[in-house]
């Protein structure tokens, strides 16, 4: 049975082979190693006597004893890990939250003379992720709830761990081609697994077993221990690891086949028409994965119209361009180097318009951008080409974040006195998408001949589109 040792990270059932980071233990007796470089469960102290002197530019400072213990052991894990994995073992890594703070380097330098000598004792930034020799990796920061895996290779360690993975730090490498685990949108690598000589890395999301799920507290002892759940979640974890172990050195013992293989002397008839009937079929999946990227894009113009309900900036501009379209407007951004506005806007009927759009997370429409637009209206008005001033109007999504329904705020009073003495419409984006969606889904054009009416008559006034029928 091969031996695991985690290293930095308590693992239920496997406390006697618990490793300190702080510590300059061998791996020569392990055969899987297991490693989070977080520094919570070392002895490390910002303390020089009796007072915390452990702050440098706002990041902890580690004292001038375990600054050297540091530097000793960030040399002695980083040697040893590469001599571990170099020589056949797997390692994984959790990748725990990454900590940058200050060390004492051991080096001074001396300013003045006599009695107005002064000592400075020098510092050098410093991370968890230096325990670690993979100088080709990069490390980040960035903290989630949930993890995807990618690779059938963790597949069985996810579904039995599922529950304990999150992540804090995300990895970037140019050597990364196997990736076990992503975010939702694959925009994050939060694990994957790597080759190096004779052994394997594999880097893993964070896991936490040191829940109140997995844990019991014996008040009499005071020590809290491992609960039943806890052994049990423990050993799915280690055995995951250990068929994770197996199932990279099979594929290593297999032997790369040479390239005189090819050769027609050696292919074999019932091979040659299963390759075949694999390229016959990887000729159906590459034509549908087009059809799929097609669709896809068909889909995202469609579910655009939504953005009218939670979105704000360009992609709302462009949302209420669309709902426009939809209601028989021609609409467009305009931009001339000197005049950026979010609409112009031309109905069938020969009535212009200029809009701007607002989103809010928590917080009515205000002024501001009332102001903003009649500052678009009157630049508008003051150019050579336009004869007759454009009418306004304004589009807000308050509480943009939340369900339309739940919504209590509009535009403020301020902006809908002022709205209402320039003549200027008010548009909630929710109604607009209502009534976009029913003519969208009806092709009634006369409800949208009534919803350009409705603008019209409303100038001034929070628009109220007709009901739906």
């Amino acid at each position: 049975m091969k031996r695991i040792s985690n290293i930095g990270i308590h693992i239920p059932t496997n406390d006697d082979n618990y490793i300190n980071l702080d510590s300059l233990s061998s791996l020569s007796e392990t055969d899987i190693a297991i490693i989070s470089p977080d520094l919570a469960l070392t002895s490390y102290s910002t303390y020089e006597g009796y007072s915390d002197n452990g702050k440098y530019e706002g990041k902890t400072l580690y004292n001038k004893d375990s600054s050297s213990r540091i530097i000793d052991h960030t040399k002695h894990w980083k040697a040893e890990i590469l001599h571990f994995i170099e020589n056949g073992g797997t390692l994984f890594v959790v990748l725990c939250r990454k900590t940058d703070f200050y060390i004492y380097t051991g080096t001074q330098s001396f300013s003045g003379t006599g009695r107005n000598q002064k000592t400075t004792n020098h510092v050098t930034p410093h991370s968890n992720y230096k325990y670690l020799p993979f100088s080709s990796f990069e490390f980040h920061s960035a903290s989630g709830t949930t993890v995807y895996p990618n690779s059938s290779l963790v597949a069985e360690l996810h579904k039995n761990c599922k529950d304990y993975f999150s992540f804090e730090t995300y990895i970037k490498s140019d050597k990364i081609t196997d990736t076990t685990f992503t975010t939702k949108n694959k925009d994050r690598i939060l694990g994957a697994s790597i080759a190096l000589k004779k052994g394997f890395i594999v880097f893993l999301p964070y896991i936490d077993f040191r829940v109140n799920t997995l844990t019991k507290y014996n008040s009499k002892t005071n020590k809290t221990t491992w609960n039943a759940e806890g052994v049990k979640i423990g050993k799915l974890f280690l055995n995951s690891l250990a068929q994770i172990d197996k199932v990279l050195k099979q594929e290593q013992d297999k032997t790369p086949k040479p390239n005189w293989l090819a050769q027609n002397i050696f292919e074999l008839s019932e091979s040659a028409l299963t390759e075949k009937k694999i390229a016959k079929l990887s000729e159906e999946i590459l034509k549908k994965q087009k059809e799929i990227v097609k669709l896809e894009g068909v889909l995202e113009e469609q579910e655009s119209l939504k953005d009218l309900l939670f979105e704000t900036g360009k992609p709302l501009e462009k949302a209420v361009i669309k709902a426009l379209t939809i209601l028989g407007y021609s609409a467009e951004n305009y931009d001339d180097g000197e005049l950026e506005l979010d609409q112009i806007i031309l109905s069938p009927e020969g009535q212009r318009f200029i809009g701007e759009c607002e989103g809010k997370e928590s917080k009515d429409i205000d002024v501001s951008k009332f102001r903003q637009l009649l500052d678009g209206l009157n630049a508008d008005f003051e150019k050579d080409s336009v004869e007759e001033r454009a009418s306004g109007l304004l589009f807000g999504n308050p509480q943009r974040l939340q369900a339309p329904n739940e919504r209590s705020l509009s535009f403020t009073q301020k902006c809908q006195t002022g709205a209402k003495r320039e003549q200027i419409g008010l548009v909630k984006t929710a109604d607009l998408f209502d009534v976009c969606k029913y003519i969208v889904e009806s092709k009634d054009k006369d409800f949208a001949k009534r919803c350009r009416d409705s603008i019209s008559e409303q100038l001034g006034e929070i628009i109220r589109f007709p009901q739906l029928q």
